[in-house]
């Protein structure tokens, strides 16, 4: 997927001229016309999306968009960098050695109060998956459940501390390894989890469990799309087409025929299969993770939302105060939403 170097070949003015010259000599008659040597196609811009984990369903509109050529249309030669475990787009991206990078809003509205140089220019999903994994026969059914209880979470998550103090109850929280054999074997375990990941092993191991989507609690960031704001002064054009294009893949993903980007998943990430990105695929379109319920559509990014996301965490002290949605955000590439393709706009 990596845009390569472009081979050099003859001009079109030396070709021209070639072509001319061997016409002199083998002129085949009165009547005939020279046909003009064809126009180069214009040159595709390159520019590296920084990934921020393996390749999963929950990136797949990028890759949607990139196996239906929807960059190249755009006039875009767009690569891949692979994430993983610890990787971490930001850094890369307040520096410039990438164009774009992904995020939860929540992360980014942290990034941006300790002043890093970066602007979220869309939404890819409009809810995160993040979930608590609860055994079926748990009696925790609501987030004031989870009183006194132990939860395997991330630290400091926050989440984790805007159901607290939403909801006043009090809960340790157990540093997660990311794996779910404690989860397996202790029926009273509460895991956090991706709500399209843990729940499909757990079943493949014949455990009942459900899930608890965190968003349900009304923190409910986006997944992002970001730029360096040096960037996005110094290129919009190439910003506007990136989102576009982009947010044409997601819509495709959400409504469409997604089996060649499944297959492209899978032949990059050996430790998934195809029953797992499918099926995780069902649980994003049926949960409306890329969609959103009710007016929300894809892509839609919300000057609102995002301002009460900012006072959100001003609240639970993730940020020293608030701050304007403008020095988070700009709202000039990303549409209102995108409709399914069998609605009118």
């Amino acid at each position: 997927m990596s845009p390569g170097f472009r081979s050099l070949g003859a001009s079109p003015l030396s070709a021209g001229l070639l072509a001319g010259l061997l016409w002199g000599c083998g002129r085949p008659g009165a009547g005939a016309s020279v046909s003009a040597p064809p126009t180069p196609a214009p040159a595709l811009t390159p520019v590296t999306l920084g990934l921020d984990w393996y390749p999963e369903i929950e990136l797949g509109g990028f890759y949607q968009a990139q196996l239906r050529g929807y960059y190249r249309q755009a006039g875009l030669d767009v690569r891949f960098e692979p994430g993983g475990t610890g990787a971490h787009p930001i850094p890369r991206l307040a520096t410039g050695d990438i164009q774009f990078g992904l995020l939860a809003s929540d992360e980014v509205i942290i990034d941006v109060a300790h002043h890093l140089p970066i602007a979220v220019v869309g939404a890819f999903l409009q809810h995160v998956p993040v979930a608590l994994l609860i055994h079926d026969e748990s009696p925790v059914r609501t987030f004031a459940d989870l009183n006194h209880r132990v939860v395997v979470s991330v630290p400091g998550a926050g989440w984790v501390v805007h159901v607290q103090h939403k909801y006043h109850v009090a809960f340790d929280v157990v540093p997660m390894s990311f794996e779910i054999g404690r989860f397996l074997a202790d029926p009273t375990v509460i895991q956090q989890c991706y709500a399209t990941n843990e729940p499909y092993y757990v079943a493949k191991a014949g455990v009942k469990a459900r899930v608890l989507l965190v968003s349900a609690s009304g923190y409910d960031p986006y997944r992002v799309i970001l730029t360096n704001r040096s960037f996005l002064r110094q290129h919009p054009e190439t910003v506007r087409a990136f989102v576009a294009a982009s947010l044409r893949g997601w819509n495709d993903l959400a409504y469409g025929d997604a089996s060649a980007t499944i297959d492209q998943i899978v032949g990059e990430n050996t430790k998934v299969d195809r029953d797992f990105v499918a099926t995780n695929l069902q649980v994003m379109r049926a949960n409306h993770i890329i969609s959103g319920t009710g007016a929300e559509r894809v892509g839609q990014l919300s000057r609102e939302r995002l301002a009460s996301e900012i006072q959100q965490l001003a609240d639970i002290k993730a940020i020293d105060a608030p701050y304007p949605v403008d020095d988070l955000a700009s709202f000039a590439f990303s549409p209102e939403g995108l409709p399914p393709p069998e609605a009118k706009p």
